[in-house]
């Protein structure tokens, strides 16, 4: 659900990447033989680069658990005490933390149609595979996240609209991630409950309009400003004043709580790649809703050697022998040949199982079919519905021809793609027969003896996900910490690849508080914030402000989102009346943006008290 007037698009490329197109990617790899490692990568130019993949492979004897990577302390969103831990490091009240996990929301999130599949509502899934949401969709996260730090939350629908409720303090608080606010009492600090707001339409109303976007001239990318402080107005108010319309929903939690985690297990030979980039252009619901304007697609890959190691507990198979154990070819063959009275096929079956969701792919084989009787065959088949579990038949060899063969098989069109389940294992199935007449009295000129089996196998599952999960470089030095949990030896190596950006700097952030002075006292409740004005080392000129007021000397997170604002001309900005008490301390801050989308670092924090 989702109100008619509110649309929010995000950034379909980070800031500067043309700037970056021409520059040579740098490559690092880092080979690993523990369970923790640590390493670093400088990073040279002069703003952060542009992070192209990143692939973690197994290259040893042992299949690897739960390999995990952050950098500089930062992308620990694999289970959700990680997520939870690191949106909320350093608070230490209920407030405080629900601010932070609102703030994590709103700014790592955008709206968007929503992928139809349930688990997204999620926190763990939803942030590290899709990262755009409708209101409900926003309201689930906020809920999800402050449950796992040990506090009440619900949905609650109002009119065509869902927002979320916490409770901290003893009281419920109503909070709005997916328009980026929250309502204050008439005291100006307490955050208003769904039941207050009921009673006080007027707390609502009086709240900033939501969000608006614009394209920059000459430029594609789109940015989100918030409009100069206007009263939302009636509009607003009247979504929270009839209670009879709202309803509050439990049927959320069952998705909600559901436990979800980014473990995933590499086999020898098999490696994960992630981009930063839709370099697929592949996403779930592909067939039904346009393409979102933000994810990054990956591939998961596994293309085992048989003729070196036959995989046990870590492939299915019935009757099957391989090249590693008896030395014989095909690499994958029959053990005991088949006969009139013993003619059941040989299986060999791959699964493919992936914390990110599957959205294509496809499976190479190279294959030997020994001859043309009923008891000489190979196919191959697969599970790629998470529900009814149907075998789908990708190919047959035919049954009259016999030798090598080279086959792909897409798994795009076969794949279920939309709707509320998606997929996140598949599994192949070869089917496998060889003659034993065949094979002892040979009429072709045959290899392997007449053996059917495969030589080659290939298996790419691709993937969708939310690049803003990804560990990325950023310039300067990179710690990347590495951990799993595999027990005994094991050998891992993690590549790295990115371009550095030179030939751009980040604007200067404002020195100065012009008005009011830094410190002063008897300031009027409704002042004209104005600052010094940015400078930027390329000579770009600036095209936008960004202040924020706040009740906290950390400026953790503002007063109200009315006091949140961009400011697009000139460096003053006039504080609405009403929002600031008699005889309190304020702070606020400001940082710059240029015309390449380069944001400054914050301003110090200034000071007033107001009179």
């Amino acid at each position: 659900m989702r109100c008619a007037e509110i649309l929010v698009c995000l950034l379909c490329y980070a800031p500067g990447f043309a700037s970056s197109l021409g520059a040579e990617i740098r490559t690092r790899t880092e080979t690993i033989r523990s369970g923790e490692h640590a390493f670093t990568i400088d990073v040279g130019g002069t703003i952060d680069p542009e992070n192209v993949e990143i692939t973690i492979e197994n290259s040893g004897e042992t299949a690897v658990r739960n390999p995990r990577i952050t950098v500089n302390g930062k992308y620990n969103w694999y289970t959700v005490e990680g997520l939870v831990g690191e949106i909320t490091a350093g608070r230490a009240t209920a407030e405080e933390k629900v601010m932070a996990i609102f703030d994590f929301v709103a700014s790592q999130s955008y709206w968007w149609s929503f992928p139809k599949e349930r688990t997204r509502l999620n926190p763990v899934r939803h942030f590290n595979v899709y990262g755009y949401h409708i209101c409900s969709d926003s309201a689930c996260q906020l809920v999800g996240l402050s449950r796992a730090i040990g506090l009440k939350g619900r949905i609650v629908h109002i009119r065509h609209h869902s927002v979320a409720e916490i409770e901290w303090d003893g009281a419920w608080h109503h909070l709005d991630a997916d328009i980026g606010f929250w309502h204050l009492k008439d005291d100006n600090r307490t955050i208003a409950s769904m039941e207050e707001l009921a009673a006080h339409p007027e707390w609502a109303a009086r709240t900033y309009k939501p969000y608006r976007w614009v394209v920059p001239s000459g430029q594609s990318r789109r940015n989100i400003y918030k409009p100069d402080a206007e009263h939302a107005g009636k509009g607003l108010a009247d979504l929270y004043f009839n209670k009879s319309d709202w309803i509050v929903d439990e049927n959320y939690d069952r998705w909600i709580d559901e436990p979800h985690t980014m473990n995933l297990t590499l086999r020898p030979d098999e490696k994960l790649v992630r981009w930063w980039l839709p370099t697929l252009h592949k996403y779930y619901d592909q067939a039904k809703t346009h393409e979102p304007p933000r994810y990054a697609n990956g591939q998961l890959i596994f293309e085992p050697d048989f003729s070196k190691r036959s995989y046990e507990g870590l492939i299915s198979h019935r009757n099957i022998e391989f090249q590693a154990n008896d030395g014989h070819g095909p690499a994958v063959h029959v053990a005991r040949l088949q006969d009139p009275l013993r003619d059941r096929a040989s299986t060999l079956t791959i699964g493919m199982s992936s914390p990110y969701v599957i959205v294509g792919g496809h499976i190479d084989t190279t294959f030997y079919k020994g001859g043309t009787s009923g008891l000489d065959g190979v196919s191959l088949a697969a599970d790629l519905d998470p529900v009814q579990h149907q075998s789908t038949l990708l190919w047959n060899y035919y049954q009259w021809a016999y030798g090598l063969g080279h086959a792909r098989a897409q798994l795009d069109p076969k794949l279920v793609k939309d709707g509320p389940t998606a997929s996140y294992q598949i599994a192949a199935t070869y089917t496998i027969s060889a003659n034993k007449a065949s094979v002892s009295g040979a009429r072709y000129p045959l290899i392997y003896g007449g053996q059917s089996g495969l030589d080659r196998v290939k298996v790419v599952a691709d993937l969708q996900l939310n690049p803003n999960s990804l560990p990325a470089l950023s310039l300067g030095r990179n710690v990347i910490r590495y951990t799993d949990e595999t027990p005994g030896g094991h050998e891992v190596k993690v590549t790295y690849k990115w371009r550095e950006r030179a030939g751009q700097h980040v604007p200067q952030a404002p020195e100065s508080a012009v008005s009011p002075h830094d410190g002063e006292q008897g300031v009027a409740p409704a002042p004209r914030l104005a600052w010094s004005p940015a400078t930027d080392p390329d000579g770009d000129s600036i095209v936008n402000y960004r202040v924020q007021v706040s009740l906290r000397p950390d400026c953790a997170w503002p007063v109200v989102a009315t006091l949140d604002r961009d400011v697009r001309q000139g460096t003053e900005f006039q504080v609405p009346a009403g929002w600031l008490n008699p005889a309190t301390a304020y702070y606020w801050r400001v940082r710059a943006e240029d015309a390449n989308g380069n944001i400054s670092p914050w301003s110090r924090i200034f000071r007033f008290k107001t009179r």
